[in-house]
């Protein structure tokens, strides 16, 4: 079973957002004129899916 988590604990988690993959990793996953339309996606982490322990 997960941990328990309060209710500003589940806030906290659902609101941090991983921050962008840095330009040389789209690059690398892209290549140079690719990686100019496409991003590598960041999304916001979900305090039930993720592995995330307070």
């Amino acid at each position: 079973m997960g941990s328990k988590k309060t209710l500003w604990q589940k806030i906290k988690l659902i609101a941090s957002r991983r921050s962008n993959a840095p330009r040389w990793a789209d690059i690398k996953k892209f290549g140079l004129k690719r990686a100019r339309g496409r991003r590598i996606a960041a999304v916001t982490k979900h305090w039930r899916r993720g592995r995330n322990k307070i």
